[in-house]
């Protein structure tokens, strides 16, 4: 856990001198930078019809960065860290066996934002997932997937914004490496969060 945490917090601070060297830049666009909290619902499926996945909770912690090239569309990425408690269900005859392990993924959105009137936007793209949990019962959800989404901001005077962003993700369409069997991971939630103008 301490390696993850280590992990995100570079990840943002390599965001942060990313942003402060474009502001020396005469082309210079808003950026914002912002951090964010999911809440989500997910499903996994399962191609053995013994065994069944049920995610009681689902929720992540990130880094946002939208950068506006025009007044048509912006690019949106950032860094995320996903956690999902998973009870594994397993048929053995009359009976079921139950086991609880955790599913932890480090997602990286490749997205284009594209705005709606003052507040309102859309947003879609790819997602690079790695899966940080090997043991898990799980097959890897390391991959590329996808995401859509739409959202609303307010930004004031003070160069800080709000924003929610409901979205839905599909994870790892296009897997790595290949697996036995493979549990296909959808989830549809929430990000909220607080962003800065740069």
């Amino acid at each position: 856990m301490k390696s993850k945490i280590i992990l995100f917090l570079t990840s943002f601070l390599l965001i942060i001198n990313t942003v402060n060297a474009q502001k020396s830049s005469k082309t210079e666009k808003r950026t914002l930078v912002g951090i964010s909290y999911s809440l989500a619902k997910a499903s996994l499926s399962s191609e053995e019809n013994k065994i069944s996945f049920d995610i009681k909770n689902s929720s992540s912690v990130g880094i946002t960065v939208f950068h506006r090239l025009n007044n048509t569309f912006g690019l949106e990425g950032g860094i995320e860290y996903s956690l999902f408690d998973v009870e594994q269900k397993i048929k053995n005859g009359n009976q079921v066996d139950t086991t609880q392990t955790n599913l932890s993924l480090l997602e990286v959105p490749m997205l284009v934002r594209f705005p709606i009137q003052k507040h309102f936007y859309l947003n879609g793209g790819l997602l690079l997932n790695l899966d940080m949990n090997s043991t898990s019962a799980v097959s890897s959800q390391s991959g590329i997937g996808l995401m859509a989404g739409a959202g609303a901001m307010y930004q004031f005077k003070t160069g800080f914004s709000i924003f929610a962003n409901p979205y839905v993700k599909m994870h790892s369409l296009l897997r790595f490496q290949s697996v036995k069997e493979k549990n296909s991971l959808i989830e549809y939630g929430v990000k909220l969060g607080v962003a800065y103008q740069f």
